[in-house]
């Protein structure tokens, strides 16, 4: 009896995955917070002095939060770049705006663990949705 060999479906390498999603959460947090810094309250961000920031490192996160909407807002270039985020700043405010209870269940999530690839085909479906 001859073998037959089964052909591996082919899946979208997982950066393409990550740079799609990416494009998306940039549209959907400029869409709802706009152009104003999140740290430093700079106005009229434009082009490439308007960033996606993150609360915590984007290198400290796993896939569950990475690309979590609650995690990122609109920062200038220097906050995000050349003050490393910014992150006691941004922490503080985000506590202050959202309350504890918010910044706290983010804070648990960092522990929570998902297969990335299958994660991001759901997050990326959800975003475009948006």
């Amino acid at each position: 009896m001859k073998k037959t060999k089964l052909k591996k479906l082919s899946k979208a390498p997982i950066s393409k995955l990550q740079r799609d999603i990416w494009v998306e959460c940039k549209r959907i947090i400029r869409a709802k917070y706009g152009n104003v810094c999140y740290t430093c309250g700079a106005k009229g961000l434009s082009g490439a002095n308007w960033h996606t920031g993150h609360l915590f490192s984007k290198a400290t996160l796993g896939a569950y939060l990475k690309y979590d909407l609650r995690v990122l807002r609109p920062q200038c270039y220097h906050c995000n770049v050349n003050c490393g985020g910014r992150g006691a700043e941004y922490i503080d405010l985000m506590r202050e705006r959202e309350g504890n209870e918010y910044v706290n269940k983010i804070i648990q999530d960092k522990f929570k663990t998902v297969k990335a690839y299958d994660h991001y085909l759901k997050i990326l479906h959800e975003y475009k949705q948006m």
